[in-house]
């Protein structure tokens, strides 16, 4: 029996994941967004860009959303936060949409200073950047074997959930050292900048590791409104950012979309430090 299209490319990621390897930066591969959105309608494409992923490649997506979005997104961020209280991050049943303060020292894992906010699909759309955000990720989730709108209106007991996480690091503090995600849920993990490098902050930001395990800041290389697409065991992590003399910053500021196991699930895998 001829295999669909969803089946070969399902296939070729469940052999991926089955590998569970830790991987270093290749290069960069860069296309216009929309462009590559039209491209992903063609199978060898989309096995193309996920040899490219998995194997150290990250994907830059230029011109994905309006900046003003964006600017408008992080002021009603910061007066959310300001109204409201932080939540417990776990992702049990009955999470609503929050921020959680993270300030994570030990030397015991790998360190996390931010504030991140959670959105979900089961509770209202108040601050109306859910929904806009996600439109622009769902095209890309053929990467991952899947339709549009699959996972999407998962909940927690259904065990894998897609979350909006918007990631603030703060000018000087802001952080998160050497790790690698597990690949068992999703093979890409998406981000948008908010924010832009020589603009808003300066030095430190996105960096990965190449075989020689040596760092590659990535930030220098991408603008505001565009995406990155990498595999989630690639050696990464987010370096102190300082501000510029060119306006006032609130940090660095990134727009993550996942495809996550729920705090449901038993043995459920986590980040682990590199």
């Amino acid at each position: 029996m001829k295999r669909t299209n969803k089946e070969l490319i399902q296939k070729k990621i469940e052999n991926i994941k089955s590998k569970k390897n830790k991987i270093f930066f290749k290069g960069l591969k860069t296309y216009d967004y929309t462009d590559f959105k039209k491209k992903l309608s063609k199978l060898n494409f989309v096995l193309n860009s996920i040899d490219q992923l998995s194997t150290g490649y990250i994907i830059i997506l230029k011109n994905s959303i309006k900046s003003n979005f964006l600017d408008n997104a992080k002021k009603k961020l910061i007066k959310f936060a300001q109204k409201t209280k932080p939540i417990n991050p776990k992702i049990k049943s009955g999470i609503k949409n929050g921020f959680y303060v993270s300030k994570n020292l030990s030397n015991k894992g790998y360190k996390t200073v931010d504030k991140s906010f959670y959105f979900f699909s089961w509770n209202k759309d108040k601050l109306k950047i859910y929904k806009r955000i996600i439109e622009i990720y769902k095209p890309l989730k053929i990467l991952n074997g899947l339709k549009k709108n699959e996972i999407t209106k998962n909940k927690p007991k259904d065990g894998i959930i897609e979350r909006l996480h918007i990631i603030n690091y703060p000018l000087n503090s802001g952080q998160i050292t050497r790790h690698y995600d597990p690949v068992n849920v999703s093979i890409f993990n998406f981000g948008i900048y908010a924010t832009e490098y020589g603009v808003d902050y300066k030095d430190g930001g996105f960096f990965v590791l190449d075989k020689k395990n040596k760092k590659i800041l990535i930030d220098k290389k991408i603008k505001k409104t565009d995406i990155v697409l990498f595999f989630p065991s690639i050696i990464h992590g987010v370096d102190k950012v300082k501000t510029t003399k060119l306006k006032k910053s609130d940090g660095r500021w990134f727009i993550n979309i996942n495809h996550i196991q729920s705090h449901e699930i038993k043995d459920r895998e986590y980040t682990k430090k590199y």
